[in-house]
C-alpha cells in the first residue's frame, strides 16, 4: 500500500509538468508580438507632430466610431483621460448622446491606439462591424452586446483591464484576440503620422545679397563693383586692370556696369 502513494505522486507530478511544458509554446508566441507592439508604441508616442498622429488615428477608426468626430472624441478622450461624449442618432433620426468615462489615467498615443484597435478587433469576430455607441461602450468598459447573430455576450472591456494593470499581450489572450492585426495597422498609422523635417530657410540678407558686378579674368570683383557705385575703374581687363580709359571716362561706365551683377 505504501508503495502506491509515491507512484501516484510521481505520475502527478509528471501530469502537471506535462501540462506546463504544453502552456509555454503558447505564451513563448506571444512574447515576439509583444515585443513589436512595444516597439511601434515607442514609435507612436516620440511622433511630435500630435495633430497628424490624430489625424490618422481618428482616419483608421472613424469607421469603426461612427464618424469622424466620434473617432476625434475617442482619441482625445483616452489621451487626456477625460469623459468621451459620443454621438449617434437614433430611428427616427435624432441625435442620440452616449458618455464613456475611462477608468484609466491619461495615455500614450500608442497606447490609446491599441486599446481602440483590440476594441474593433473584439467586437468584429463577434459579427459587429458598425458598432453602436453603446456597442463601443461595452467593448471598452464592460458590458453586454447583441451580436450579429442574436446572441448576448458579455464583454470584459478593454480598458478595464488595462486599469487592472494588465499587459497588451495579456488582455488580447484574455479578449480572444491577437495583438498581429494591431502591430499591422499601427505600423501603417506611424509610417503616414511620421514628419519630414523641413529644409532651413534662407536668410533673408543671403536672398538679398547685391550681384558682384565685373568680373576680372582671376574671378574676383572689382573694388566697388558689387555695390555700382565703383567710379574711376570702368570696364575691367583680364588681368584686373582698366582697359586704358581715363578715369573720368569710365566712371560714367563703371557706374552702369557694376549696376548689373
Amino acid at each position: 500500500m505504501n508503495r502506491s502513494k509515491p507512484r501516484a505522486v510521481t505520475l502527478h507530478a509528471l501530469a502537471g509538468a506535462l501540462a506546463l511544458g504544453l502552456a509555454q509554446p503558447a505564451f513563448a508566441a506571444d512574447a515576439p508580438e509583444t515585443a513589436a507592439l512595444s516597439t511601434q508604441i515607442a514609435q507612436m508616442d516620440a511622433t511630435t507632430a500630435a495633430p497628424a498622429v490624430v489625424s490618422r488615428m481618428s482616419t483608421d477608426f472613424s469607421g469603426f466610431a461612427g464618424s469622424t468626430a466620434n473617432a476625434e472624441a475617442l482619441v482625445t478622450g483616452l489621451r487626456s483621460g477625460s469623459t468621451i461624449t459620443l454621438t449617434a442618432l437614433d430611428p427616427a433620426g435624432k441625435p442620440v448622446t452616449t458618455t464613456i468615462a475611462p477608468p484609466t489615467a491619461n495615455m500614450g498615443y500608442g497606447n490609446v491606439y491599441t486599446s481602440l484597435a483590440l476594441a474593433k478587433q473584439q467586437l468584429a469576430a463577434l459579427g459587429i462591424v458598425n458598432p453602436t455607441p453603446q456597442q463601443i461602450e461595452a467593448a471598452l468598459l464592460g458590458g453586454t452586446v447583441v451580436t450579429a447573430g442574436g446572441q448576448s455576450t458579455t464583454l470584459t472591456g478593454v480598458l478595464q483591464l488595462r486599469s487592472q494593470g494588465m499587459g497588451w499581450g495579456q488582455i488580447a489572450q484574455t479578449l480572444g484576440t491577437r495583438l498581429g492585426p494591431v502591430i499591422s495597422g499601427m505600423r501603417s498609422a506611424n509610417a503616414q503620422a511620421s514628419v519630414t523635417t523641413p529644409a532651413p530657410a534662407v536668410p533673408a540678407a543671403a536672398s538679398a545679397a547685391p550681384g558682384r558686378g565685373i568680373v576680372t579674368g582671376a574671378g574676383t570683383s572689382p573694388a566697388g563693383a558689387g555695390t555700382g557705385n565703383a567710379y574711376g575703374r570702368g570696364i575691367v581687363s583680364g588681368s584686373g586692370a582698366a582697359s586704358g580709359a581715363s578715369g573720368s571716362r569710365a566712371g560714367g561706365q563703371g557706374k552702369a556696369f557694376g549696376k548689373g551683377g
